[in-house]
């Protein structure tokens, strides 16, 4: 089995428990009313996430002096790019009257884990960002309020190419079979941290936590029969 494969066997693996719900939600948390007061909440929510991961990127840098030249210019631009979309949610947020200051237990800190110490942790950190791309993918297609189409726009364009190139990380990572448990074990850590917290910001943005999983539930089961 290829590095690529063992990659493409994880997700397969995993879909149906960890990131297939995490997805369902997201996608019904973007469907929100873009004029609810559930809707500014989630994009101070998603503000404060842009924030700490542009912070833990940039932390990065300075605690992995073994990341190599292209790998700490990758991590450079990968906090440029979230600072840009903090500012982006920022900028939406004042010109709905709304403060982008949100209690620190809105953030599930999914990027904590990855600064342990462990730099191959580190370079495993981007295993569920795709929930993030699908989130952004889904607003922009979705919402009926042209300037939330377009702040989601400017955020996923960022994106492009994006999950290509974790796919090819992790595959590379992957290509040493000494090095596939752990990543498996990352991956697990990695979208049960996910699904943990995007379970506790549906039900506390008021979204049917319950029916969406049951419902995606039926569709694997239908999809297995």
């Amino acid at each position: 089995m290829t590095g690529r494969e063992f990659v493409e066997s994880l997700w397969s693996r995993y879909h149906d428990e960890l990131e297939g719900p995490v997805i369902a939600i997201r996608k019904a948390l973007a469907e929100l009313d873009p004029q609810s007061p559930e809707f500014v909440g989630l994009m101070q929510r998603q503000a404060k996430k842009e924030l700490a991961h542009a912070v833990a990127f940039t932390k990065a840098l300075l605690q992995y002096g073994e990341l190599e030249p292209h790998e700490r210019a990758s991590v450079a631009e990968q906090a440029a790019d979230e600072y840009k979309h903090y500012a982006l949610i920022k900028d939406y947020l004042t010109g709905r009257g709304a403060a982008d200051d949100i209690p620190a237990e809105a953030y599930d800190g999914y990027f904590g884990q990855f600064l342990t110490g462990d730099v191959r942790a580190f370079r495993l950190c981007n295993i569920a960002e795709k929930s993030a791309v699908v989130f952004m993918e889904h607003m922009r297609d979705v919402t009926p309020d042209p300037v939330v189409r377009q702040l989601a726009k400017d955020i996923v364009d960022d994106e492009e190419g994006h999950e290509d190139m974790v796919m090819e990380k992790l595959a590379r990572f992957a290509e040493d079979p000494g090095n596939r448990e752990f990543l498996e074990n990352m991956f697990v850590q990695s979208w049960t941290s996910q699904k943990e917290g995007v379970i506790r910001e549906g039900r506390e943005l008021g979204i049917d936590v319950d029916a969406i999983l049951d419902r995606f539930k039926a569709r694997v089961s239908g999809r297995a029969g």
